[in-house]
């Protein structure tokens, strides 16, 4: 859910290894946002983000059969709107339909190891996004400021090399 907007669908792949205690976990991450938010006082205008982003996850029990776990990431993004519906809202070339920010996320969350699959868990976790949108304001020659930031829940299955 953006902290200004409306919620759409996440998606992401993400790139891990361990420590020797599985303790200890390091990656990277690939992640598409689609979504609504309001940009010069317009509602509901469709966004979508693409960010690119280091992770790091500690797991308190990774050998137990569910393990808590918290992370950290710091990423960039590429975020793309429909400038349309803004311009023509507000008359004028209001926006550049393409954007460029920076994205920190905290998360929390429990993974499950499958019994019986070496390489394979299920896990459950909740995110906090501080992140940012730095866009041309179109024909008024400025850089706008967007907050994209928001909070998701995700679950899935990861899979272990």
């Amino acid at each position: 859910v953006p902290w200004h907007g409306d919620a759409g669908v996440m998606t992401s792949i993400q790139v891990m290894g361990s420590n020797a205690s599985g303790r200890s976990r390091w990656g990277g991450e690939f992640e598409y946002r689609g979504y609504e938010r309001r940009i010069e006082g317009v509602n509901h205008v469709d966004s979508s983000s693409y960010v690119l982003r280091g992770l790091w996850q500690y797991h308190f029990r990774p050998d137990a059969v569910a393990t808590p776990y918290v992370g950290l990431g710091l990423g960039v993004t590429i975020n793309v709107v429909d400038d349309h519906k803004v311009d023509d809202a507000l008359g004028f070339n209001a926006r550049d339909p393409v954007g460029a920010g920076l994205d920190g996320v905290f998360l929390l969350g429990v993974s499950a190891n499958i019994p019986g699959a070496d390489y394979l868990s299920v896990f459950a976790e909740g995110r906090v996004g501080l992140a940012f949108d730095a866009a041309g304001e179109g024909s008024r020659n400025g850089v706008d400021f967007d907050n994209v930031g928001g909070a998701s829940g995700s679950a899935g299955l990861r899979f272990r090399f």
